[in-house]
């Protein structure tokens, strides 16, 4: 039974990041519809399954990462759904069986690995060969017109001087940036899917666990 949290969170996750990567868009309606019956399943299993102490060490763990997601949403550094994300799996999957570290932790860890790849792939994107230096970068010079002429731009955040990128319409924000100019250059940088790199990650956290963390760390000791 103490599967049956983790699997739900998984499924749960999973059409989420369908989702994001679709529409960019998570509503909220969509956790509270899943996480309350979730909960009312995963809690139940969890306060009979653990020690009370060992559980509330493991929420309040998982809370702290959530405190500081929203933080950083707050700065406009992170999406609603992404917090809304990270809060589903600190309720219902706190612990993944077999493992020592907090579910939330491995998930987000393993997460930075799809991260990386769709960081790199919008890099080489804009600078239009494999150059590292250039796909590394964090934000890039892009004229205002390819941006809103090329579907694969969509998703991507524009630096606006007051405002917050994350939750700035993406034409809206290229006029503002530009001045109406489509051959005028502005800031921009890859808007990440979260959700989806978070479900990656949290898929590769139920299968792997902290395993391969402990096989690191022992690597490095000798």
């Amino acid at each position: 039974m103490e599967w049956v949290p983790a699997v739900y969170v998984l499924v749960v996750l999973g059409y989420a990041a369908l989702l994001d990567v679709r529409f960019r868009e998570v509503t909220p309606r969509y956790w509270v519809l899943a996480g309350v019956p979730g909960a009312l399943v995963s809690v139940p299993i969890y306060v009979l399954g653990y020690d009370f102490r060992v559980l509330a060490v493991y929420y309040l763990a998982s809370i702290i990462v959530v405190a500081v997601v929203y933080v950083m949403y707050r700065f406009c550094m992170m999406g609603g759904a992404d917090v809304l994300a990270l809060a589903l799996i600190s309720v219902l999957a706190p612990i993944r069986p077999g493992s020592f570290m907090p579910f939330i932790y491995l998930a987000v860890l393993y997460s930075v690995i799809p991260g990386l790849a769709y960081q790199v792939y919008s890099g080489f994107k804009v600078c239009g060969s494999l150059d590292f230096k250039c796909a590394a970068r964090l934000k890039y010079r892009v004229k205002a017109g390819r941006l809103l002429g090329d579907e694969g731009f969509k998703w991507w955040l524009v630096d606006v001087e007051g405002g917050c990128s994350i939750d700035e319409d993406l034409r809206s924000a290229v006029a503002k940036a530009s001045k109406g100019d489509p051959e005028a250059y502005v800031v921009a940088s890859p808007g990440h899917p979260y959700v989806a790199h978070l479900a990656i990650g949290y898929a590769i956290a139920l299968v792997l666990g902290d395993l391969p963390i402990f096989w690191v760390l022992g690597f490095l000791k000798g």
